[in-house]
């Protein structure tokens, strides 16, 4: 989940292929059970409700849920449309995004003239959550390997049955449709951040009649669900990691960690070695000829790139080595943590390379996890569990067994938090026992009045660029 978007211009709709989707239903005006917000909105004007929709849209007279909504006034106090938007994830927090202004960066313009409502996705707290972090927490390493997504599905399951298979993008276009409808807005605009784009472009797609404008931030192709979406990131992650190297090398008199990207690296390899015993094995950015010893400095730029070629290999011998003598496991590194975590946000790099250099204190998971109530650790482990159900129920991507072991020895030895959670996906270990239960509707721009506008950045590495142009087709986007 990133930091919102850059702006909001005329838009439009989405598509993936040129096939519309069956009409659906109109959905009834349900009634809207008007709330307190949970604590993480603090927009004094944001208020806060539900409704009760069908667990299978596709069964409406079974069993219900209910779903959650926020939604925030234009500060103007005369809107100019509605806008619909969502985080990503999935699973993202609807509360938080379009509720607080410490998650987000909304355009002061939009805040002004736009309401804003965010549906919170079914299976989060705030709707009817999933309730099986407990019983997950119980996982064998043998389940982890053989049957983890099986494991979790059948953990979910037992707890609310039939609700884990309506955790799918299909449903959720749906709620926003009922929402929608239950707030009596004739037309609303869209905006969509990374899995929001598919969303967003989903619902475009079969209510054209009810869509206004779309925006499309950092595009989600469809056809790499899931596992060559998270296959994408493992390059996406590293190239993102060594810009940020680049950036602060190129800063080198502000932060004082290196004149060279690979020097920034080593300064940053020290404060993992510092935290836990042993080193980051995440690729390092390539060498330059200053980084050479000065035994080597007269093999130039062909002794720099046989250095290139050889450090993956060095970091990784090193990292097991001292593993073997310390016992430590660089996943328990805060700063480790934090810059896979701040890397998609360029806006927070001083602050990471505050921390990296001592001058900024680094944030410690282990310490902020014993901060919180039980509750909200449940919430958060049952947050990401309800990521993986919707991930795994709509799971078309082949995966690739060749990347077990790659798989194992990130997750299970080395503790590469760079590798391992785009390898548990791309080796099938992620949904293993979890075939998909649910198609992924066809998005199309055919009958958008107004063109979508997408917006890609270079160095995303949660979306790489190099993904978003199957959308922007389908949808026509600009």
């Amino acid at each position: 989940m990133r930091l919102l978007p850059r702006t909001l211009t005329a838009v439009a709709l989405l598509g993936l292929l040129p096939v519309v989707a069956p009409a659906a239903t109109a959905a009834p005006a349900q009634p809207i059970t008007w709330e307190a917000c949970p604590e993480q909105v603090t927009d004094p004007t944001a208020q806060c409700g539900r409704i009760d929709v069908p667990m299978h849209h596709s069964d409406p007279e079974g069993p219900t849920i209910s779903v959650g909504f926020v939604r925030v006034p234009a500060a103007s106090g005369t809107a100019r449309g509605t806008l619909f938007t969502n985080p990503g994830g999935p699973g993202g927090d609807a509360y938080s995004y379009v509720g607080s202004g410490e998650n987000s960066a909304w355009p002061a313009g939009l805040v002004n003239e736009w309401e804003r409502v965010a549906v919170q996705p079914r299976g989060l707290p705030g709707s009817t959550g999933v309730n099986c972090a407990e019983e997950v927490f119980a996982m064998s390493p043998v389940d982890a390997l053989t049957n983890q997504g099986g494991f979790i599905r059948a953990a979910c399951e037992a707890n609310h049955p039939g609700y884990t298979a309506s955790l799918t993008t299909d449903n959720t276009v749906e709620d926003w449709e009922w929402v929608r409808n239950a707030l009596g807005r004739e037309k609303i605009s869209v905006l969509g951040l990374s899995y929001g784009t598919y969303l967003g472009s989903a619902y475009a797609t079969r209510y054209p009649q009810h869509t206004d404008r779309v925006v499309l931030d950092s595009a989600m192709d469809p056809r790499l669900a899931w596992n060559g979406i998270m296959g994408s990131q493992q390059a996406g992650y590293e190239n993102a990691l060594h810009d940020f190297m680049s950036w602060v090398a190129e800063r080198h008199d502000v932060y004082g960690l290196g004149e060279t990207p690979l020097a920034v690296y080593q300064a940053w390899s020290a404060r993992v070695v510092a935290e836990t015993g042993t080193n980051p094995t995440v690729v390092p950015p390539p060498a330059q000829v200053g980084d050479l010893p000065p035994g080597l400095l007269s093999s130039g730029q062909p002794g720099a790139q046989a250095m290139t070629a050889v450090n993956p290999f060095v970091v990784s011998s090193q990292g097991l080595s001292s593993q073997v003598v310390t016992g430590g496991n660089q996943a328990t590194s805060p700063t480790l943590a934090i810059t896979r975590q701040i890397l998609p946000f360029t806006a927070q790099w001083p602050n990471l390379a505050e921390m990296i250099n001592g001058t900024r204190p680094t944030p410690n998971p282990a310490e902020l996890a014993a901060e919180m109530s039980e509750t909200q650790l449940l919430d958060f482990a049952n947050a990401q569990l309800m990521q993986r159900l919707v991930m795994c129920n709509e799971n078309h991507y082949p995966a690739n067994p060749a990347d077990m072991p790659k798989y194992a020895w990130t997750n299970f030895v080395t503790g590469d938090i760079f590798t391992a959670p785009n390898a548990m996906f791309t080796s099938g270990a992620a949904c293993a026992g979890a075939p998909p239960v649910a198609s992924l509707p066809a998005v199309s721009g055919a009958e958008l009045g107004v063109r979508p506008l997408l917006i890609q950045a270079t160095g995303d590495p949660q979306t790489p660029y190099g993904t978003h142009r199957a959308l922007a087709d389908a949808m026509n986007a600009h």
